[in-house]
């Protein structure tokens, strides 16, 4: 089951823009979570939660044409490692987790390439899992949201 964390930025997490803030979702609130995208200037978000609240369980942003994504999310130990997985590709992304100064736990924060294998089948399909130690929770978009993760993607990369 998952845990609830706290916010990993300043910032309130709306329908119409997406803040730094990532938050270990609760599975009772797992049919509300979609994905989310907002662009503020050169930068782009894309996070999957809770519309209007800032219930966020991984967020990525990127600035425009940078080709990497920076990938958020709440962790359970001060050394931790986040995998993204979509269809059979998997990314890996480890490091040092920082405490959360909301709620106590960790979170990390770690970029990755914009088209390394498990992003670019993410970017194609919408199909994205996340797996935190023994947790694993599928993040697949609906609707809307796969033409909002490809523009992501686009932004990222542009």
């Amino acid at each position: 089951m998952l845990s609830r964390i706290a916010a990993i930025a300043l910032g309130v997490f709306t329908w119409g823009s997406v803040a730094a803030c990532a938050h270990h979702l609760d599975r009772a609130a797992e049919a509300a979570l979609t994905w989310n995208y907002a662009v503020y200037g050169d930068e782009a978000k894309l996070a999957y939660g809770q519309p209007n609240s800032d219930l966020v369980g991984v967020m990525l942003s990127c600035q425009r044409g940078a080709g990497s994504v920076l990938v958020s999310s709440d962790v359970k130990a001060a050394r931790a490692m986040l995998v993204l997985a979509s269809d059979q590709q998997r990314l890996s992304l480890s490091g040092p987790a920082e405490r959360d100064p909301y709620a106590g736990g960790y979170y990390l924060q770690a970029s990755a390439p914009a088209a390394s294998p498990a992003l670019r089948q993410f970017a194609e399909t919408g199909r994205l899992s996340l797996e935190r130690g023994q947790d694993e929770t599928e993040m697949n978009a609906q609707g809307a949201a796969k033409g909002d993760i490809r523009r992501f993607f686009a932004h990222c990369e542009a």
